[in-house]
């Protein structure tokens, strides 16, 4: 009875690792979908909301363990922006920082960077291809700002050419008399920024939505798995 008891117990312990593992196999499998799918979701709900794809791709996401399978993976989805994507989830207002007293909103006139370069801004390192920052569009143009204020606004005004196929240009002697066999250019005043107090960001983004669909379907699919 000893020996047989001893086969017994050794054939149960055999069979329950085994069912173990096509549990643990199982879980790990899904947990890798439902985080594929979310991140997926989240992307999605960024472009939608007209931020971008590549604002869409910040979002990030691994599964532990890495390699192998697991009674307890875990899933977990980042944002390589989370500042930025936290204000469109909770609706952020924006103002000013260190002392002051507006906010300076480019418009479409603002030339973007050619290269990454800090290009003498009080901003630091700023990425190619974004806008200038108003020291830079200063210096860009070689010409400062005329700004009006009317309505709790103001409104930055630069003076310069329109450019030959597109954009606009520094008002240089040569421009405005006409080089090269070209035509002359008159100056033309174009707003560059509007300066207001505050910003409110919309909320435009939902976390916990997509976050408790996720979850629902892995129990959903553990319990027709299982069950």
């Amino acid at each position: 009875m000893k020996v047989l008891a001893g086969v017994v117990g050794g054939s149960l312990a055999v069979q329950m690792a085994a069912i173990e593992g096509d549990i643990a196999r199982d879980i790990t499998d899904i947990m890798n979908d439902e985080v594929d799918v979310l991140k997926l979701e989240l992307r999605q709900q960024v472009t939608s909301a007209g931020l971008g794809a590549r604002m869409a791709k910040t979002w990030r996401s691994n599964v532990y363990p890495k390699a192998g399978q697991s009674l307890n993976p875990a899933g977990y989805i980042w944002s390589a922006a989370p500042e930025i994507i936290s204000s469109y989830i909770d609706g952020a207002t924006i103002r000013p920082v260190n002392g002051g007293k507006w906010l300076w909103i480019p418009t479409k006139a603002v030339p973007r960077r050619r290269r990454a370069s800090n290009y003498a801004s009080s901003l630091g390192r700023r990425s190619r291809g974004t806008a200038m920052t108003p020291e830079e569009v200063e210096l860009h143009f070689n010409a400062e700002f005329d700004i009006a204020f009317e309505g709790g606004k103001g409104f930055a005004f630069i003076d310069v050419v329109s450019g030959v196929s597109r954009g606009y240009r520094e008002a240089t002697a040569g421009r405005l008399k006409g080089r090269r066999g070209m035509a002359p250019r008159k100056a033309k005043p174009v707003l560059m920024f509007t300066l207001v107090k505050a910003v409110k960001k919309p909320r435009l983004l939902d976390l916990d939505g997509p976050t408790r669909r996720a979850a629902d379907r892995i129990a959903a699919r553990l319990n027709a798995r299982w069950s």
